[in-house]
């Protein structure tokens, strides 16, 4: 199981890497770079909780192994992708075998381990999960400085099949019992819709811009179709999102700093490989090995806070790794091409640390205050803000970007190549330092945010004095 997840992490983290080159080889603008990342996690949000409930009917093993052979499948088209677009669908095909396996990883777990036994499977699998995002980066940097961006997607292709054959052997048949009932698909596809169109607006409007018709246009048909999804979920018999766990102040609070700390770890993760690549002119595998601390402060972090929350309470631990992140964010936001490499990787060190105080407590408070008869449906909505924070930390630092560095054309900007080529070069990377540091800048205020309603959560029985 903890193979399989691995696989759809470090899917992730790898294909920030090789942005740079795909910029370049692709003929690829931020928009559609954006995408890229975007169309995963939107495909993801819809799908999760969705497969989560056919698993409980049609029996998780099944699905997991299907998941597998999908990931696998869209992994061989993406690396054969002759242009962005048709990068973009393949990614799409990914996240629908990625949310097979994520939707029903956890599941399988808990079906199959005790309860005596259950905590030390996930414990197991949450380390793993950290260790892919850390791998993610330097593998990428590897593959892409000596076989080019397609060998981060051909990489899934051995591991994915090494996971199918062991899932085939190894799990039992698993099935819950559970009668059969119907799904909100009306409810999956306005969320599907309202997040498309609205995301499309946020992303585009930079090229198009924002008083443009497309862009007004696709925000006036996204926004009003998550009106009428949140309607929706207070009426349907048997809805998407279970609209009694959204009374629970300490559930709701936990769900919406996760998105706002989530917005936050993404804005600065996606920025991240243009800066040591395209302002500072780094290869990508030495890039990939500079983009190291943040995952692995993350992963030391994580565990310990996690096993402290369950001593003295997550209220105090996730208030403070927010705010840890904030003055994290601020800090990274003084560096510019002249600032030594130690005084990056520092910077970027605190914030992994800050992150990682925040994120299991935050899991285990969440999960906790939510009824136990509940947990299952509070799992895919976990899931599903932590997409959705993915998918706006992505619009939101390219948007703000290149607004800030005043170039609605990327495609020079986001390269050394183009940024030397410029025929102002300490302009263009002037431009690029204004840019990157109004994001870290921006990012600060949103932490604070979400470590206010971390603090409101107020203290639960089970997680958190």
């Amino acid at each position: 199981m903890a193979l399989g997840q691995f696989m759809v992490v470090v899917d992730v983290t790898i294909l920030n890497i090789a942005l740079p080159s795909l910029a370049a080889d692709l003929e690829a603008d931020m928009p559609e770079l954006e995408w890229a990342l975007i169309a995963y996690s939107l495909t993801m949000i819809g799908l999760v909780p969705i497969f989560g409930r056919i698993s409980d009917v049609l029996g998780r093993k099944r699905l997991y192994v299907t998941g597998l052979a999908l990931f696998g499948l869209a992994s061989a088209l993406a690396a054969a992708s002759p242009a962005i677009e048709a990068l973009i669908a393949a990614r799409v095909l990914q996240a629908i075998g990625g949310a097979l396996i994520t939707s029903n990883t956890l599941a399988i777990l808990t079906d199959v381990f005790p309860v005596g036994e259950r905590g030390v499977a996930m414990g197991l699998q949450s380390v793993l999960i950290s260790g892919g995002a850390a791998i993610g980066p330097v593998l990428g940097g590897f593959l892409v400085t000596h076989f080019g961006w397609e060998a981060v997607f051909l990489v899934n292709l051995p591991v994915g099949a090494a996971s199918a054959l062991l899932a085939t052997k190894v799990l039992p048949s698993l099935k819950s019992g559970r009668a059969r009932e119907p799904l909100d698909w009306p409810g999956a596809a306005l969320l599907l819709g309202g997040l498309f169109g609205t995301l499309m607006g946020l992303t585009r409007a930079p090229e198009w811009g924002w008083a443009d018709p497309r862009t007004l246009g696709a925000f006036g048909v996204g926004l009003p179709l998550l009106a009428l999804f949140a309607w929706r979920q207070r009426r349907a018999t048997h809805p998407l999102v279970k609209p009694s766990l959204m009374t629970i102040r300490p559930f709701v609070a936990g769900q919406v700093a996760g998105l706002f700390a989530t917005m936050v770890l993404v804005s600065m993760v996606f920025l991240l490989p243009f800066y040591w690549q395209a302002l500072r002119g780094l290869s990508a595998q030495r890039a990939g090995l500079l983009m190291l601390p943040v995952p692995l402060s993350l992963m030391v972090m994580a565990p310990i806070a996690g096993r402290l929350s369950d001593r003295i309470g997550a209220r105090g631990l996730t208030s403070v790794g927010l705010v840890g992140g904030a003055a994290a964010a601020f800090l990274i936001g003084q560096v510019d091409e002249r600032t030594a490499v130690v005084d990056v990787l520092w910077r970027l060190a605190l914030f992994g640390l800050s992150l990682g105080m925040f994120l299991a407590p935050n899991n285990n408070a969440t999960m906790s205050a939510a009824p136990a008869a509940d947990r299952g449906v509070a799992s895919g909505l976990l899931a599903l803000f932590r997409f959705t924070g993915q998918v706006l930390g992505i619009a939101f630092a390219g948007t703000l970007f290149l607004h800030a560095a005043g170039h609605a054309d990327s495609t020079e900007i986001l390269t050394a190549e183009g940024i030397r080529a410029s025929a102002d070069v300490s302009g263009m990377t002037a431009d690029f330092v204004v840019g990157y540091r109004t994001v870290c800048l921006a990012v600060v205020p949103i932490a604070l945010v979400g470590a206010a309603l971390s603090f409101s959560r107020g203290a639960h029985p089970e997680a958190g004095r």
